[in-house]
């Protein structure tokens, strides 16, 4: 696919979409080395930074991974699930501890104006 100058989204998101819809289909499926970014730079005819930005967007949604001075990785989906099950649980907690200590601190004003 080469980047469309008529698509309203930024050729970023393009690249990112591509690379997505390529993770979905099983074109590069778990543990698959994805194309260096000089390549993609190359074959979507966009820079390197381009290349780059697109990368962080699919690192952020968890859907690959990268190993320093390697490369990107599809990530595997399950593994993302489990992930996001836990980050979920974790924030669960944490706003349930920060609930109790808000009634704390209101508990602890309200003896200090007495």
């Amino acid at each position: 696919m080469a980047i469309d100058d008529n698509d309203p989204r930024p050729p970023f998101l393009q690249l990112a979409d591509d690379l997505r819809r390529g993770i979905e289909s099983g074109q590069y499926p778990p543990g698959a080395r994805l194309p260096s970014i000089r390549e993609l730079a190359k074959t979507y005819g966009i820079s390197p930074q381009t290349v780059q930005n697109a990368l962080r967007e699919l690192r952020n949604e968890g859907l690959v991974v990268s190993q320093q001075g390697r490369a990107l990785f599809v990530r595997d989906p399950e593994r993302v699930a489990s992930v996001e099950s836990s980050l979920s649980d974790r924030v669960a907690d944490l706003e349930r501890a920060l609930k109790a200590l808000a009634g704390r601190v209101e508990v602890l004003e309200a003896n200090r104006q007495e």
